[in-house]
């Protein structure tokens, strides 16, 4: 069930995975589509996870609602779920941020109820 809903992720035009990731960068699951989530990127997506958390508690515990990275080809948005769980879409820089986030927001609850 979990799958179909991040699959709904890589309908959107540009969105190459949608990955429901632990702080510690456990991979809980995932829909990708040509590319490669290793190790490497898993850790680093974790350090952002924490280090969001810690610039959220530096002005004064502000909830986190997105985070967003672009690099030249691509970007990375992470948003909370519950306590511990982020919910990462990866996609081409080209892609609609803001059709993105909305998805992100609709589907939460969705997402939760199945973690």
């Amino acid at each position: 069930m979990l799958k179909e809903t991040l699959n709904k992720f890589l309908i959107l035009n540009g969105v190459q995975a949608a990955v429901v990731i632990q702080e510690n960068g456990e991979i809980i699951e995932s829909m990708k589509s040509a590319i490669t989530i290793n190790k490497d990127v898993q850790a680093a997506l974790s350090i952002i996870m924490l280090d969001s958390k810690v610039t959220a508690g530096q002005f004064g515990n502000a909830s986190l609602s997105t985070v967003f990275i672009e690099f030249t080809d691509y970007m990375v948005i992470l948003g909370p779920l519950i306590e511990e769980f982020f919910l990462v879409v990866i996609a081409k820089s080209t892609a609609n941020i803001g059709q993105i986030t909305y998805e992100m927001k609709k589907n939460q609850d969705a997402i939760v109820a199945q973690l």
